[in-house]
């Protein structure tokens, strides 16, 4: 074998080995996001606090991450994703640990602002990574495969932890999901490269918050943002109701309703996973304005006309599908942002991500209340298909490789 083609050889594996431990560490990172869904009821019982109070522990960690994450992106930027990474590795740990033993209701929700910064941690630092590794033409598939750790939390962890939960005690789902698997992102984390720093990225050195200011002064980021917040938040405020919307329209048990909702999950992996191909044939706009039409699409048909539970399925699968299409490809673009703060720009993504759950919620909540699921799945609809109308229209195409 030729030289080259060792080295290259080599260099295809390193590539590989980095994207398995940032799709782990983002599964990690998911596990302490969606953790505490299938638990509320026991935690509402055991601290005698209401099912609503309970479920407020995910918005503690969400507002926490949300505000931590562009800073947190930005310390990476100086240190290195590896650094970072580990930190937040530590912090979901302990987080883990001191859920499992907190004895009231108000230190189990100091444990979330715990978990707070290792989701900002991990999430930020993840999608930097793939611009620190892959060159513009490649990151679309990158990104796709990386964008498949996150909803595997919900393939893998959530059954996990309902039967961890139904056999030991809620307690020890936090030992057996987030715990292990930190730990098991130790062993994976040390192949990610510190981060490589630009000429723009040291001569910035002297007043590092002034990067979060240019980001945000420009108009292309500065849309960018705006715009996958708004979209997020529709995709996530979608999911915070599936569960009941399976449950009280189809009439599903409990039990059925989680393994719809991993199969919703595996479809949004298959839409990340052929993004990068559909970004190659059509480019990267119209992926992400085509992605969040369709699914729009079958989520307005899914709500509103109420087809029988297996026909609701497959049109929620294809809204998973193409919200992984949309969601991938529109990561491609905001890396693209800011070359000189991936770090920074991504903390920015993870900010989104978790205001996204907050707000959709909100909103959500509110639309279900004024007119059910009906009128829920067409305004997520529409703020989706607009939002990312809005993306294609004022957020900048950086590379041309990857525009058709």
């Amino acid at each position: 074998m030729a030289e080259s083609e060792r080295t290259s050889g080599a260099s295809r594996r390193t590539e590989y080995l980095i994207l398995l431990a940032v799709i782990i560490t983002m599964t990690v990172n998911q596990t302490a996001i969606v953790i505490i869904s299938p638990l509320a009821v026991s935690i509402a019982d055991e601290f005698d606090v209401s099912v609503s109070l309970s479920g407020q522990l995910r918005t503690v960690s969400a507002l926490i991450s949300a505000f931590l994450a562009p800073f947190v992106g930005l310390m990476s930027d100086r240190i290195g994703r590896r650094p970072i990474m580990m930190l937040g590795l530590l912090s979901i740990l302990s987080f883990g640990l001191a859920s499992t033993v907190a004895p009231t209701f108000a230190l189990l929700m100091a444990a979330q602002s715990i978990a707070g910064f290792g989701i900002a941690a991990l999430l930020s630092s993840g999608y930097a990574v793939v611009a620190d590794t892959f060159p513009p033409e490649r990151r679309a598939w990158a990104v796709g495969i990386i964008s498949v750790g996150q909803p595997m939390a919900w393939v893998v962890g959530l059954p996990l932890i309902g039967l961890v939960a139904d056999s030991f005690g809620w307690r020890w789902s936090f030992v057996a999901v987030p715990v292990a698997f930190s730990l098991v992102g130790f062993l994976f984390v040390r192949f990610v490269p510190g981060v490589t720093r630009s000429e723009a990225t040291r001569a910035s050195d002297a007043n590092p918050l002034a990067s979060l200011g240019t980001i945000l002064r420009a108009r292309s980021p500065r849309s960018w943002i705006l715009a996958e917040l708004t979209a997020y938040s529709g995709w996530a405020g979608t999911l915070v109701f599936l569960g009941a919307f399976y449950i009280s329209e189809h009439d599903r048990s409990t039990a059925l309703t989680g393994v719809l909702l991993s199969l919703t999950a595996l479809a949004f992996v298959a839409g990340s996973l052929i993004s990068s191909r559909v970004v190659e044939v059509i480019g990267i706009k119209p992926a992400i304005c085509g992605g969040a039409a369709a699914s729009a699409l079958a989520l307005i048909v899914a709500l509103t006309m109420m087809p029988g539970v297996w026909v609701s399925l497959a049109l929620l699968m294809l809204f998973g599908m193409m919200q992984g299409v949309r969601g991938a490809a529109a990561s491609v673009l905001g890396l693209m942002q800011s070359p000189e703060h991936q770090g920074a720009m991504m903390g920015f993504r993870a900010s989104v991500v978790q205001m996204g759950y907050v707000v959709g919620g909100l909103i959500g909540g509110a639309l279900l209340a004024a007119g059910g699921y009906a009128l829920l799945g067409i305004m997520f609809g529409l703020v989706i298909v607009a939002a990312s109308l809005f993306m294609a229209a004022m957020v900048d195409v950086q590379h041309h490789g990857t525009e058709k």
